[in-house]
């Protein structure tokens, strides 16, 4: 009987270290300090995060709203909320300017492509467009088979 109270007593204590070493919150204030220090590391390190970064950032920051959200929310405070609503606040902020960024990276790629593009076939395009203009003018529209 102690024998299987002391395996079952070594058990927690293993299961206790594994999630606190994953950064599973224990107790609210662990979460509304691991949560607001997540989002601090966020962004600091965002601007160069790379696609997968931000993959692993949003699995993070679903996790802290909605997992460990569930598991604290009867025991959250006002100001434990509004800690909360600030840090992702914060976290949306720094994710739309990182996603503006490279959607204002993708509209210049292309602009500078359709200039490339443009260059190269400019004047052969007019002479194109204009041969098409004249051999359309030369072509009957009256529809003379009724």
């Amino acid at each position: 009987m102690k024998k299987n109270l002391y395996l079952s007593m070594i058990g927690a204590v293993l299961l206790s270290l594994t999630m606190a070493s994953c950064n599973v919150p224990m107790s609210k204030d662990s979460y509304v300090k691991g949560f607001a220090k997540f989002v601090d590391e966020v962004e600091a390190q965002g601007a160069t995060y790379t696609l997968k970064d931000w993959d692993k950032a949003e699995d993070t920051f679903e996790k802290y709203t909605e997992d460990y959200y569930e598991r604290f929310a009867d025991k959250l405070t006002p100001e434990d909320q509004k800690a909360l609503g600030r840090s992702a606040a914060k976290y949306a902020k720094v994710r739309m300017a990182s996603q503006l960024k490279g959607l204002s990276e993708d509209i210049e790629d292309g602009a500078n492509f359709m200039q490339g593009f443009a260059e190269e076939v400019g004047d052969d395009m007019d002479t194109l467009m204009s041969q098409m203009l004249q051999d359309m003018d030369e072509v009957s529209w009256d529809d003379d088979d009724d």
